[in-house]
């Protein structure tokens, strides 16, 4: 695996050490990584994409990870969101352990826990702007997908994906992920695609959002100012940067 030394507990992100019980870490915590490392394996050559983290995250907290392309922060959400397994370490959600989840009780666990929004909104075209929220709901009641597009200052419901901006779909986008209400939110670089003024716009939106635990990702430090806390993935580690606590 990697032969670089990782960093210790103390610049890490609520660092906690690897522990071998089987018992979650602390069952108010809505995100526990403990040990976990994503390797990659193509054609005999080892690719450590994350090394040994171990860190957790609070209740209605906003975090943002940032670090250049091949840093690790698609591995990171990738597992976070459960889309993908560790190749060692486990992952909580919630307090419960997720690495033996059966398929079905994955999925359950990412529609009822976890929202997800990325670069691109994958807004399906064919369906209007209250369709595309509505689609993951639990409940077929349309009055929570209207109040959360009300709250990211969409307007005209029956428009379809075609006729929206950018900035505009990443807010629809914004509002899907957030219909289930997820204690969870992941959002992986969602502001690659905006200017400096759509970017500022978006994220104050997601400054608003604060009944929900947020793990962003992104390229840009610059962004730091709009969290809480603030660490840069580096070779697959992960090291503190700055606080507001």
């Amino acid at each position: 695996m990697n032969t670089e030394t990782p960093i210790p507990a103390e610049d890490s992100i609520n660092v906690e050490e690897p522990t071998n019980s089987e018992d979650p870490l602390n069952i108010e915590d809505i995100l526990i990584f403990n040990g976990v490392s994503k390797v990659y394996r193509k054609g005999g050559v080892e690719k450590v994409a994350l090394n040994n983290l171990s860190f957790k995250l609070h209740p209605h907290t906003h975090t943002l990870i940032t670090g250049s392309s091949g840093a690790g922060k698609t591995s990171l959400i990738y597992l976070a969101g459960l889309i993908k397994k560790p190749s060692e370490g486990k992952i909580y959600v919630k307090g419960s352990s997720t690495n033996d989840l059966g398929e079905s009780e994955r999925s359950t666990l990412i529609k009822n826990e976890i929202g997800l929004i990325f670069r691109r909104s994958n807004l399906l075209p064919y369906l209007s702007i209250l369709e595309n929220v509505m689609l993951p709901m639990i409940s077929s009641d349309p009055s929570k997908a209207e109040e959360l597009l009300e709250k990211v200052e969409i307007e005209n419901w029956n428009r379809f994906p075609r006729d929206l901006s950018i900035e505009e779909e990443q807010k629809v986008a914004l509002a899907r992920s957030l219909v289930n209400d997820p204690a969870l939110l992941l959002a992986h670089e969602p502001t690659g695609e905006l200017d400096w003024e759509e970017t500022k716009n978006f994220m104050e939106l997601l400054r608003k959002m604060d009944n929900v635990t947020l793990l962003m990702t992104s390229d840009q430090k610059s962004l730091g100012q709009f969290f809480q806390n603030t660490h840069e993935l580096k070779y697959g580690i992960l090291k503190h940067l700055s606080s507001s606590e």
